[in-house]
């Protein structure tokens, strides 16, 4: 949740990059991937078993974690229910799917796709908004 709260981690594959362990290899934005994302292959394998993107939206950004590793998404799941965050089901006709929603953020597990990649993680980072102006009016910080 720390990559998405960073405003410059759509603009930086570095600052995404520097929140990673070494397993994390990045790969540029090419004809053949038309976005930047960072793969995670593990020692000893030469699949990767979970791709990280981030995705500019408005407001904020979302980080996406494809992964074939359901431990990744118990531990989540686990997370969540700790900080008391309520499990709201969504509407998914091909998998089964939840989101939990904090005071900044969305995360939405979704579990059983097809594909390479079977359980998905969506986090939404919601920017705070701006403290009102001076005058009463209210504003909003832009992404």
């Amino acid at each position: 949740m720390a990559i998405g709260a960073d405003p410059t981690a759509q603009s930086s594959g570095k600052v995404v990059t520097d929140h990673l362990s070494f397993e994390w290899a990045y790969m540029a934005s090419a004809p053949t991937a038309k976005e930047a994302s960072w793969t995670y292959t593990p020692s000893g394998t030469s699949t990767p078993t979970a791709r990280l993107v981030v995705r500019p939206q408005r407001p904020g950004q979302d980080v996406v974690l494809k992964t074939a590793q359901a431990s990744c998404v118990r531990d989540l799941r686990s997370e969540l229910k700790s900080r008391k965050l309520t499990p709201q089901p969504v509407t998914c006709p091909s998998c089964e799917a939840v989101r939990y929603q904090g005071a900044d953020f969305d995360v939405t597990l979704y579990s059983m796709m097809k594909g390479e990649f079977p359980f998905v993680v969506v986090v939404h980072q919601v920017p705070p908004t701006m403290p009102p102006a001076a005058n009463g009016a209210t504003t909003t910080k832009n992404p």
